[in-house]
């Protein structure tokens, strides 16, 4: 694809050897592009091309590294890729997790993971691994990348049927399947139910840090046909975004 052939040839350009190596903002201004660490509010992050370069604009409330690298990289690649289709882009949180429905959007996010996670570096950790929340956050890490672009990395990358959701105030804000993986789902805004760790979170229980096997029902009772397979669960909590992350391995 063209979004990883040009975030390989900007890893090359700038050495990006080593996992987690680029200083993003250092290769944006290389590029032409400023970036500002505000000026963005109801978006994650937004992209102005200008007769003197360009301006990327972060909302202030991406704290964490790992999501500040990645959205400078998704506006990285409208700039590089994309500068016939527009001058402007303003991007929402939903944006950056979109691989499928926006080609745009998509583009620039493959062409962000690849820069943050060089194919020729990641695959390699990963190619035998299993689902592990526990291993996904040591990579994070290491590539210096949130624990969702690294989750939906490997997702992508696996030969294993996941899904990823993010669970705010007992139900789920946005959750990520893969592509090619069995046809099941979860609804958008699903009630968590008892019979799944992310519920005994919820109410304020402890849960095993790896995979379990969970009843498929108190995920999947929304299913128009009976679903027969077995899941695994593993959830953590999120203190700084007040959500839980899960991840479901189905087989």
């Amino acid at each position: 694809m063209r979004a990883q052939g040009e975030a390989f040839r900007l890893n090359k350009r700038f050495a990006g050897r080593k996992p987690g190596a680029l200083d993003f903002d250092d290769v944006a201004m290389a590029l032409g592009v400023l970036v500002i660490p505000h000026g963005v509010s109801g978006a994650a992050a937004s992209l102005v091309r200008g007769k003197e370069g360009g301006r990327i604009r972060l909302n202030p409330k991406i704290k964490e590294e790992g999501a500040r690298r990645f959205a400078i990289g998704h506006e990285l690649g409208h700039w590089l890729i994309h500068e016939t289709e527009s001058q402007m882009f303003v991007c929402s949180a939903t944006d950056l997790r979109d691989y499928r429905d926006s080609p745009l959007e998509a583009e620039a996010n493959h062409f962000s993971s690849e820069l943050l996670m060089p194919t020729v570096l990641f695959r390699p950790l990963m190619e035998k691994a299993e689902p592990d929340l526990n291993l996904i956050k040591e990579w994070a890490l290491l590539f210096r990348a949130s624990l969702t672009a690294m989750t939906l990395r490997f997702m992508r990358d696996s030969k294993h049927d996941c899904i990823a959701a993010s669970i705010k105030n007992g139900v789920v804000d946005w959750s990520w399947r893969k592509p090619d993986g069995r046809r099941v789902w979860l609804q958008s805004k699903q009630r968590i139910e008892p019979g799944s760790l992310a519920w005994e979170l919820h109410e304020g229980r402890s849960v095993p840090e790896k995979m379990e096997v969970v009843d498929s029902t108190s995920w999947f009772r929304h299913l128009p046909f009976e679903f027969s397979g077995e899941v695994q669960e593993q959830s953590f909590y999120m203190p700084n975004y007040n959500t839980i992350f899960t991840l479901l391995w189905i087989s």
